[in-house]
């Protein structure tokens, strides 16, 4: 850098940083349209984030790394730096601290205050880091990839307005046969094509599922909406009593921040704002996996992520999904190895925290993992690695440093037989009795209702060991997996390819565990790595997959556990850390078959996404799946329609909460919580009910019935109920009874 660039370099930084704080406040001071959306979304999603990583002097990582850092510490940042304030400005007296005009002042400085201290900490940072410059070929490769969002984007719309899905398909054809073309051509395409395809695709898929209705789709999620807006509504967030979402700033801090910001339609930023924050995390598998099996198997373990259903579902699961999010950030960060120790554990507590406020569940789960690494790593190389004659004389000879070469030899033998630079040490009691610590005050101290609830969870899951024989005891994801209700070609087939996905992983475990003297790093280089590999596995990560892999392995075995918690989700949080293995799983079975690897992959994961999307249902016609389908009671119960929405408001304009509300087919009572903003204990004897529940002479209150139970004549099916009993308000197709 010459004397003038030197002089002129504060000049451009904070000129840079106050245009995008200007912009951003007069675009929304002044509710300026499309302006504000636009410089709103990206001042909360990424210039946290971004100022975070240059305070840390981490602005020189990948591009891939920072963006996904960028996002995963501004929404971090947005959820505690929220809570921070709602609390700070609530003791002082000020009963609006979420509303527009605190917020956007307080970020604003913050910003600034940021970009200060990441200037002096780093004067050589520029916006330039972030620059993305393509060859012409590798353009060429893209323009197919960036499609993909347009085309979700707009088949929705087809499908919203004719219910015609053939742009859908088109989309959900294209997606696997561009990753095959890649597939086949991948020694031609450069890696820097990977990271752009793997979010295009990713956007593409999240965004069909939110944008199928005007309305919130899902089961909990009308819930989740619920509490953000009570938080929007009363412009700060409180404990509303005891209840499990009290615990999830994700569904009432963080979209609360992002509409005051924004300006939008409420329900379109609570459907939208989750899945493009989570349309990065199979970026996240990418990396993680990129480390170990190379670049082209890290974009298949990522596709086969971006396959699952709680992906594709991500509106329908938005605190879930943010808490995996959080989680696979954490896994990226131990096993990085251009980040320092001090930032690692610094980035640790940062993601732990927010995964904590973001869900329960998920942070339980991540609790037992980490409990299991802690275990693993004082066992496993104890039972896995004890060094015969023949890897004591492999000891002496030079190891394999991190990217693959020989050089000289390891450090002393500290751990267990092991030298201590193979161990990450990522994963320590210190940094587990942390978490535990955060996760004990957040969920006991502060809210109680979510510990409490975990206990009573553990202690059932040990109650129901007597019933380890009744595959019911499992819940209905394992009886279904054993075969359950399957009569179907096209669910003959999901199961076959689902069982298959899991083979595959399991193979790729069992394998690297077979072949741990090569696979696993340590001091036996004698042995040379499997060509695949581009860099032995860490010690810690190989007991971090253990861990994983047994934590699935007890939650089947467990009766009880699988009906407490979704086994959907503990697979999905998982797969952030066993995605990879499943490459290695087809890579060990194309060796078997003297097949090539990624030709064994895709002969499963295109099957397999085909399923999890619903295509194949569509092509065997069997229409399953909201996306591709009009709404129908067979598999659209849960979608709102407009009418719905309206009867549900006037319910809730007129309801003073004396009286008892009664709903027809599920979700009926969800929708009168989201759509009506009717929400109350469920211990009341008024709480919404189906009324099939009920009987006739019990019934006395409004009857909210939706279009699916006006289409299946519900009052025909319950005479009893509906007899001298008056309609009081219809839209048509939804209909309030009295």
């Amino acid at each position: 850098m010459t004397a003038e660039d030197a002089k002129s370099a504060p000049v451009k930084w904070f000129g840079s940083i106050a245009a995008v704080v200007a912009v951003t406040n007069i675009s929304i001071l002044l509710d300026i349209p499309v302006l504000r959306q636009v410089s709103g979304f990206i001042f909360l999603t990424f210039f946290p984030g971004f100022l975070f990583l240059s305070i840390i002097n981490l602005n020189r990582l990948g591009l891939t790394e920072k963006l996904v850092l960028s996002v995963g510490l501004s929404v971090a940042f947005s959820m505690l730096f929220g809570w921070a304030l709602n609390g700070s400005l609530l003791a002082i007296g000020y009963t609006t601290p979420l509303s527009t005009t605190p917020l956007l002042t307080s970020f604003s400085v913050a910003t600034i205050v940021m970009a200060a201290t990441a200037y002096v900490r780093n004067r050589g940072i520029t916006f330039s880091n972030f620059a993305l410059k393509l060859t012409r070929r590798e353009k060429l490769f893209l323009i197919i990839p960036s499609v993909f969002p347009l085309l979700s984007i707009l088949g929705m719309r087809i499908m919203n307005q004719s219910d015609n899905n053939m742009v859908l398909l088109l989309l959900l054809f294209l997606i696997p046969a561009y990753v095959a073309f890649i597939s086949f051509y991948h020694r031609q395409v450069s890696e820097r094509v990977y990271p752009i395809t793997i979010l295009c695709i990713s956007i593409s898929l999240v965004l069909m599922l939110c944008l199928r209705s005007n309305h919130i789709l899902g089961s909990d999620v009308h819930e989740f909406y619920y509490f953000f807006q009570s938080t929007l509504e009363k412009g700060h967030w409180v404990i509303a009593g005891n209840l499990p979402f009290d615990t999830c700033l994700s569904i009432s801090i963080l979209p609360t921040i992002y509409q005051n910001f924004i300006n939008i339609n409420p329900e379109y930023l609570f459907k939208i704002m989750y899945p493009i924050l989570f349309s990065v995390s199979p970026l996240v598998v990418f990396i993680i996996a990129r480390r170990y099996i190379g670049s082209f198997y890290a974009l298949l373990a990522a596709f086969f992520y971006m396959s699952q259903v709680i992906f594709l579902d991500t509106t329908g699961a938005s605190n879930t999904n943010l808490a995996i999010l959080f989680f696979s950030l954490i896994v990226m960060v131990i096993f990085h190895r251009d980040i320092e120790w001090f930032n690692k554990r610094l980035l640790f507590i940062v993601f732990a925290m927010s995964c904590i406020v973001s869900q329960y569940s998920t942070s339980y789960i991540f609790f037992f993992i980490l409990l299991l690494t802690c275990l693993g790593i004082w066992a496993v190389p104890r039972l896995f690695f004890r060094q015969s004659k023949a890897h004591k004389g492999a000891l002496i000879a030079p190891s394999e440093n991190s990217n693959g070469a020989i050089g000289q030899p390891d450090s002393p033998i500290t751990v267990f037989g092991i030298p201590k630079s193979h161990f990450q040490r990522g994963v320590t009691i210190t940094i587990t009795a942390l978490f535990f610590v955060i996760l004990f005050f957040w969920y006991s101290q502060i809210t109680t209702t979510t510990f409490s609830s975990g206990v009573i969870f553990v202690n059932e899951t040990f109650s129901n060991l007597n019933q380890w024989f009744l595959i019911e005891s499992r819940g209905s994801t394992v009886a279904t997996a054993g075969g359950e209700g399957i009569v179907t070609i096209p669910q003959k087939i999901r199961v076959a390819v689902s069982w298959l996905t899991i083979a595959f992983i399991g193979i790729g475990v069992l394998s690297t565990i077979a072949r741990r003297w090569r696979m696993v790093a340590g001091p036996y280089v004698a042995y040379d790595k499997p060509k695949f590999l581009r860099t032995r596995l860490d010690m810690e990560y190989f007991v971090f997959t253990l861990a994983c892999s047994m934590l699935l392995i007890v939650s089947i075995l467990l009766p009880y556990v699988m009906v407490g918690y979704s086994m959907e989700r503990t697979y999905f949080q998982t797969l952030a850390v066993l995605a990879p293995f499943f490459a290695i799983g087809g890579i060990t079975v194309a060796g078997w078959l003297r097949a090539k690897a990624y030709v064994i992959a895709l002969a499963v994961m295109i099957p397999f996404f085909m399923c999890t999307s619903g295509t194949m249902y569509q092509v065997f016609g069997e229409p399953t799946s909201i996306v591709l389908n009009a709404p129908t009671e067979q598999y659209g119960g849960g979608y709102v329609y407009d009418q719905d929405s309206d009867a549900a408001r006037w319910i809730g304009s007129h309801d003073e909460g004396g009286e008892k509300i009664y709903s027809g087919s599920w979700p009926g009572h969800r929708i009168l919580i989201s759509q009506g903003l009717i929400y109350r204990d469920r211990t009341l004897h008024n709480y919404k009910i189906p009324i099939s529940d009920w009987d006739s002479a019990d019934i006395d209150g409004y009857i909210y019935l939706r279009h699916t139970d006006i289409i299946r004549d519900i009052t025909r099916e319950y005479p009893n109920i509906f007899f001298a009993r008056k309609k009081i308000y219809t839209t048509g197709s939804s209909m309030v009874y009295r």
